[in-house]
């Protein structure tokens, strides 16, 4: 493996690029030790997918009523028991345990889930890191620049896009109408010359979705790209990037992924790469390595040589994350994936439907449009978390409780009598 290290020619994948780097920062033992380890690959615990939803067996909620899944989901066994095997295997660092934690493979299930290449995707820290990271790849701000967004879009992201506008780029809000975001308003803000649009495919406001083939083909027909924060998507809702045409998308993992905080996904269209300036240089992106300054080291020009894949990992991977997250993944992709997101949506909606009916007779205003598809009921309601989280936490109900309104959101493990427990806990408006 040193006699490797000094080929400047040479092309890895990630995993050897990564292997390769660690050796020549930390000398032969290291080597000798990643040498004769075993490599077998350990995958998730084979679970069988449920005959029919909901499915509360796959997860250990007991009484709780859990109608909170667009905030955090719940664990799952599965995801547990992949876990397990992982803090076992930190625990003893056995020579011969054969442990693999297989990080490729999660990002090879996350683009067979929303229609992506492998090489278009690599991890990000959060939904928000994602976001910044293109941003400023696009060379914002930039005085003059265009940038269009919505009021649907991630409020998180807001104060990214005022610091845009006060740094010289002109931004435009394209404002809701009935809980929604027309084509026609977006029509009319995506002018040409704009360089940047930028959206949540599902809002986590009120579950709106985006028409994105629609404002991303409005959007390249004047010259912009489209980036889409795809959080609230992801895992409930079918997601076809290719299709789609979107140019980028990033997603944290702990929401209907059924991850953990800390990782997510950071997807970038292999076309639309040619648009990025580089302001990352992190060494999980390189794909040619040499050095030229240690013992045995081959004669160079140079102290080193190196080069960065021309893949999203070459352009936005940094360095280390968290393997408890990917071990986790690795599991509750399989479960989505065998279990299929048109079922889960199925599902999701058979429940919605019942939210929707019985706020609205209970005298609710809803804030949601009457046909999402999407996993989110969001209803206005004055003063909302102070005259209902005490009635809330008496009945064993976890959901979402805002100033002046307040946001249910179901999964694979929510139940009819669920629906009808949180109807019956917010009583009339």
């Amino acid at each position: 493996m040193d006699a490797d290290l000094q080929e400047p020619t040479m092309t890895l994948t990630r995993r050897e690029a990564l292997t390769l780097t660690a050796a020549a920062f930390a000398g032969p033992a290291a080597c000798r030790s990643t040498g004769e380890a075993v490599a077998q690959t350990v995958e998730s615990q084979p679970a069988a997918v449920p005959a029919a939803l909901p499915d509360r067996a796959s997860f250990s909620l007991g009484d709780t009523v859990y109608l909170n899944a667009g905030s955090q989901h719940p664990f799952s066994k599965q995801a547990r028991t992949s876990v397990d095997a992982y803090l076992r295997h930190r625990e003893t660092h056995a020579p011969d345990d054969g442990y693999e934690l297989n990080s490729d493979a999660a990002i090879e299930k996350f683009a067979r889930l929303v229609n992506a290449d492998p090489e278009e995707i690599t991890w990000v820290q959060s939904t928000t890191a994602g976001e910044q990271m293109i941003v400023r790849s696009l060379g914002l701000p930039e005085r003059g620049a265009k940038v269009v967004t919505d009021t649907l879009h991630f409020f998180g992201s807001f104060p990214l896009y005022g610091e845009l506008e006060r740094q010289g780029c002109e931004v435009a809000w394209v404002e809701a109408r009935d809980g929604r975001i027309s084509v026609e308003d977006m029509d009319r803000a995506i002018t040409p010359g704009t360089k940047l649009v930028s959206l949540s495919l599902v809002s986590t406001i009120n579950g709106f979705e985006h028409d994105l083939k629609a404002v991303c083909d409005l959007a390249h027909s004047r010259g912009a790209l489209v980036y889409a924060d795809i959080i609230h998507a992801a895992g409930c809702v079918p997601v076809d990037l290719h299709a789609s045409g979107v140019d980028f998308a990033a997603c944290a993992s702990y929401k209907w992924l059924m991850g953990d905080f800390g990782l997510g996904f950071l997807y970038v269209r292999k076309s639309a790469m040619e648009h990025l300036t580089r302001t990352n240089y992190g060494y999980y992106g390189i794909s040619q390595f040499s050095t030229h300054m240690y013992p045995f080291d081959a004669p160079g020009e140079d102290l080193m040589e190196y080069e960065f894949a021309d893949t999203a990992s070459g352009w936005f991977a940094l360095g280390t994350h968290s393997h408890t997250v990917i071990a986790q993944l690795n599991a509750s992709l399989d479960y989505i994936l065998d279990l299929g997101v048109e079922t889960i949506q199925a599902h999701a909606q058979t429940l919605t439907a019942r939210l929707k009916q019985g706020l609205h007779s209970q005298g609710f205003t809803l804030m949601t449009p009457e046909d999402a598809r999407t996993p989110i009921v969001t209803a206005l309601y004055e003063d909302a978390y102070k005259r209902l989280a005490p009635a809330m936490k008496e009945r064993g109900i976890v959901t979402t409780l805002s100033r002046n309104r307040f946001r249910p959101t179901v999964s694979v493990f929510n139940t009819t009598d669920d629906i009808d427990a949180f109807l019956e806990a917010v009583g009339t408006a």
